[in-house]
């Protein structure tokens, strides 16, 4: 046997296997929307859509609009919940709970004044921010992440046509908030999805992409999308 065959080796490769897959999970290029997702993200995303791998966020954020009709959406578009929910999101005096914390998220980009947000960490630990519109998020803790995933067991539309209930089945229970890097990754290694991280003061950018300007009232429901 040779040193390139021992077992060490092997074990030296495999190493380098995981720690390269765990590099490759971070997205943290410049402008967000740019940034290429892993390779196994892109293709179970593309996979959902009944579609070829969807390459990069911006790419996402596309197909997303084009399977909700285009349209903004308001506040009554998002998953609410009970109020004591981990995830919530506060103005002008009303609390809103949601199933995901991306939904306070984005109620930031749709509202006019700063939104407090307050979520869980699957460890069960607070994470908390303040959006003001798009530009300005103010995390705590500062080195918080969140993460962007999708079922890996996830199978193409019966029809060709992903519905709203198949996307949020696939991909809402992996969009979750971590207050470092070493929470998400304990978590991605033990979690049966395909995942990213992306820096959580990002959040607002991706979110100014998902929502569009409008004169309706935010809170009437887009019974065009």
């Amino acid at each position: 046997m040779t040193d390139t065959d021992s077992p060490s080796t092997d074990r030296a490769f495999e190493d380098d296997q995981t720690r390269a897959a765990a590099d490759d999970r971070w997205l943290t290029e410049e402008p967000i929307l740019d940034a290429a997702l892993p390779a196994e993200v892109a293709r179970l995303l593309g996979r959902l859509l009944g579609a070829d791998p969807v390459e990069t966020l911006g790419a996402w954020v596309a197909q997303v609009r084009h399977h909700t009709g285009g349209g903004s959406i308001s506040i009554n578009d998002l998953c609410h919940t009970d109020v004591d929910s981990p995830h919530r999101g506060e103005f002008d005096g009303e609390t809103y709970g949601f199933r995901c914390f991306y939904d306070a998220v984005v109620l930031a980009a749709l509202a006019d004044e700063p939104v407090d947000i307050r979520t869980e960490s699957p460890g069960g630990l607070t994470i908390e921010a303040t959006a003001a519109g798009t530009d300005d998020l103010r995390v705590a803790p500062p080195d918080a992440v969140f993460s962007f995933g999708i079922d890996e067991a996830v199978e193409p539309p019966e029809d060709g046509i992903p519905s709203a209930t198949d996307v949020f089945t696939a991909v809402c229970p992996y969009v979750k908030a971590f207050p470092d890097a070493t929470a998400y990754e304990a978590w991605a290694e033990t979690t049966e999805a395909a995942t990213a991280a992306i820096p959580l003061d990002e959040a607002t950018v991706i979110a100014a992409a998902l929502v569009e300007p409008s004169d309706r009232d935010p809170t009437e429901p887009n019974h065009n999308a």
